[in-house]
């Protein structure tokens, strides 16, 4: 009899072995708890749903296991309280995945949106997590439900929105959206701002398109908007050959900005950012919070106060800031109102007072006798606007004649 004859097959090969046979199925009489085990893998290994740690604490989602910092793609119940290491993960009898824990009540993680019971889980090479009926159909799939990040093959339809994270070692809900209009415009805004020109920072110029545009991410890192019938409407990025070693995502991040980022699973190095949207990194509006503004430094940003005002938070630019003295009532007479110039920032218009035909001066001293004037805005023609505190949306503009110039009332105690 003839030996066997073993071929070895190429790393890359065994990867897409493993790819296309797409998943590997889940026991659901499987428990997952943060310090034993404490996820399920993907076939390849490259994406684990499960417990994830961040901090002192631990949160359920989507990640990638082998990446420094366990890069997470979706998150579970983003703005509660982190997790304590006595949780569990489980199906119960119908199915669903619940949550459990001592310090909180029981939540259903992923349920079936029919009445079919769940026959079967896997964690998908795709990134995906789903549940499947006795027939395969998927009845739940975390790619429903997007926080911040799409993966290659994942779409954003009509309506649906990314939300930023706080911060890269907080889930929870951060400053910024991305949303799929109904318009046909994919757009970026400030969390809890109207969807309106006024408070949008970018968008791909697409409007009038109809209500059914989706933006596509394709696996070779193609990142487009997609009318119905096929029509593609605009395209971010190029098409390319996919590589079965290479994962791609874009994601909102922290600071606004919108960033198409690629991944080589056989190096293990930091991810790659291949396009991002905008390129000012002052563009995003609040990013520095209230009554602070956002100055361009090289690549990087930094934020200042309005003066009189402190960081409210060391080592959290978006904290915003706050005075550093105690307002005295301005009908004090030992209290003198200084008004300090703030050059080349541009602010959201919440003015509550319009005047005209005033100098400077008068335009100054119009907000000192007014109590409830914290700021104005003074432009070249004379106009003169009256602001509240707080300030928002601030960032520091090139210098012009056309920027009306910020002065605030800074508190200046004299002995009577």
């Amino acid at each position: 009899m003839a030996a066997p004859i073993f071929i070895l097959l190429p790393l890359a090969l065994l990867f897409i072995t493993a790819t296309s046979q797409g998943q590997k199925a889940i026991s659901l009489t499987d428990t997952l708890t943060p310090t034993s085990k404490s996820s399920w893998l993907s076939p390849s290994g490259v994406f684990a749903f499960g417990f994830y740690q961040r901090g002192n604490g631990y949160y359920v989602g989507v990640f990638l296991p082998r990446t420094s910092n366990k890069t997470a793609v979706w998150t579970y119940g983003r703005d509660s309280s982190s997790l304590p290491s006595n949780s569990t993960l489980r199906f119960d009898g119908g199915g669903r995945l619940v949550l459990q824990s001592a310090q909180a009540q029981d939540t259903y993680v992923a349920t079936p949106n029919d009445t079919t019971v769940t026959a079967s889980a896997s964690m998908l090479d795709s990134g995906n997590f789903v549940l499947y009926n006795s027939d395969q159909k998927v009845i739940w799939q975390s790619f429903d439900t997007p926080t911040d990040t799409i993966l290659g093959g994942q779409s954003l339809p009509a309506s649906k929105e990314l939300h930023s994270s706080a911060s890269v070692t907080d889930p929870s809900t951060g400053l910024f959206l991305a949303i799929m209009q109904l318009d046909g415009v994919l757009a970026l805004y400030p969390k809890g701002t109207p969807f309106t020109g006024e408070y949008g920072y970018w968008d791909s110029k697409t409007p009038n398109n109809g209500p059914n545009v989706t933006l596509h991410l394709e696996d070779d890192g193609f990142l487009y908007l997609l009318k119905p019938q096929g029509v593609y409407l605009a395209n971010f990025t190029s098409q390319g050959l996919p590589k079965e070693d290479m994962i791609y995502l874009a994601r909102i991040d922290p600071d606004g900005i919108f960033r198409l980022y690629s991944y080589d699973i056989t190096r293990n190095d930091d991810w790659s950012v291949k396009w991002d949207v905008p390129t000012d990194r002052c563009s995003p509006k609040g990013l520095c919070g209230l009554n602070g503004f956002c100055v361009n430094v090289g690549q990087d940003y930094e934020c200042q106060c309005l003066p009189g005002f402190v960081s409210v938070e060391d080592g959290n630019r978006t904290a915003g800031c706050e005075r550093n003295f105690t307002a005295e009532s301005c009908k004090n007479p030992t209290v003198s109102n200084n008004m300090q110039p703030v050059p080349n920032t541009t602010w959201e218009d919440d003015t509550y007072s319009a005047l005209t035909s005033l100098t400077k001066d008068e335009c100054l001293e119009a907000c000192r006798q007014d109590c409830n004037c914290e700021a104005v805005a003074y432009n070249v023609s004379q106009s003169c606007y009256k602001w509240k505190l707080p300030l928002r949306f601030g960032r520091r503009v090139p210098d012009g004649n056309s920027n009306p110039q910020l002065y605030v009332k800074v508190g200046d105690t004299r002995s009577g």
